[in-house]
Parts: structure tokens; C-alpha cells; sequence
């Protein structure tokens, strides 16, 4: 075992050894910064993992939730003369107070 992993370093070496490392330095200053600008570039280029499972149950729930507050059904509105009502003309669906009022204004 000791014999085969000797002869892959010695091949290795023998195959890398065009190659020269130049940029020591300047990873070791990314590595380890010094000034505040350094450490702030250190910060900004940090890789985050984001659970997918988790994020997108929450948003599959906040989008269920804004679709049920929307599709909630029309409840009756109740102002200071008492309960409005809802009559149906032709269809469609209106308070009788907004349709009195719209009717009237049109009339004159």
C-alpha cells in the first residue's frame, strides 16, 4: 500500500512540476485580513446555505394564507345606522346603500 501511494506522489510531482504557485501571498491576505475593508470584502464574499425543505413550506403557507384572506367570502359590514345588505342584480353582487346611492345620483 505504502509502495503504491510513494509511486502516485512521484508521479505527481513529476506532472506539477511546470507548475509554480505565484499567488501565495495574496491568498493568504484574503485568508486572513488585516484592515476593516479586508474584512468586510472577507464577510461579503461568504458562502450561506439556505435549507430549501423549510423556505419553501414558509412560503408555500404565507402564499395559502394571502390566497384565503382574499378569497375570504363577503361578510356583512355593519356602519352606524345598523347592518348593510347585500342584494344581487343581474349577477352580481352589491350593498343596497351603494346601489341606492349610485342609482339616485344617476337619475338626476
Amino acid at each position: 500500500m505504502k509502495k503504491a501511494e510513494e509511486q502516485l506522489k512521484r508521479q505527481l510531482d513529476n506532472e506539477l512540476e511546470q507548475l509554480k504557485f505565484t499567488n501565495k501571498q495574496a491568498v493568504i491576505k484574503r485568508v486572513y485580513p488585516t484592515s476593516w475593508k479586508e474584512k468586510l470584502y472577507k464577510l461579503w464574499n461568504k458562502e450561506i446555505t439556505i435549507p430549501l425543505i423549510p423556505v419553501s413550506a414558509t412560503f408555500v403557507l404565507l402564499i395559502v394564507s394571502l390566497g384565503y384572506l382574499e378569497l375570504k367570502p363577503v361578510e356583512r359590514q355593519v356602519t352606524e345606522t345598523g347592518e348593510r345588505e347585500l342584494i344581487q342584480v343581474a349577477g352580481n353582487y352589491y350593498w343596497k346603500d351603494d346601489l341606492e346611492r349610485v342609482l339616485m345620483k344617476n337619475e338626476n
